[in-house]
């Protein structure tokens, strides 16, 4: 039970009338996939890392950090969003989701948590 509230009460702020949310975004791809050693998805990559902070406020997303662990081919991106359907998009018309696998999952800090717990 105390995952599933974690998960379903997200730290808000209102911003022009929309309630945003902080997202992690979890990515995974292939060796075979990676832009280090696949060219195709390395000028795919490069594309899309000049636009897509431009493409992300386009839909209302403010990138936070993006992390990668390139041997791992693994990627953490931290957003803030108006929910999880604009992360989505995003991923898929910056064609992101084109090699990989992705994750979005609705993140608090830990003081909100203590903060939470605190007043049950």
């Amino acid at each position: 039970m105390y995952y599933f509230l974690l998960y379903y009460i997200m730290t808000t702020q209102q911003t022009q009338n929309q309630t945003m949310g902080t997202y992690g975004i979890y990515g995974t791809h292939t060796t075979e996939a990676c832009p280090l050693f696949n060219e195709e998805n390395k000028k795919l990559l490069l594309q899309v890392a000049s636009t897509f902070e431009q493409d992300a406020n386009a839909k209302g997303i403010k990138v936070i950090s993006m992390y990668h662990s390139g041997l791992e081919h693994t990627f953490e991106w931290i957003v803030e969003a108006p929910g999880a359907h604009a992360i989505q998009d995003l991923m898929v018309e910056t064609k992101v989701a084109k090699f990989n696998s992705t994750k979005i999952v609705p993140l608090r800090t830990t003081q909100n948590v203590v903060e939470y717990l605190q007043n049950q």
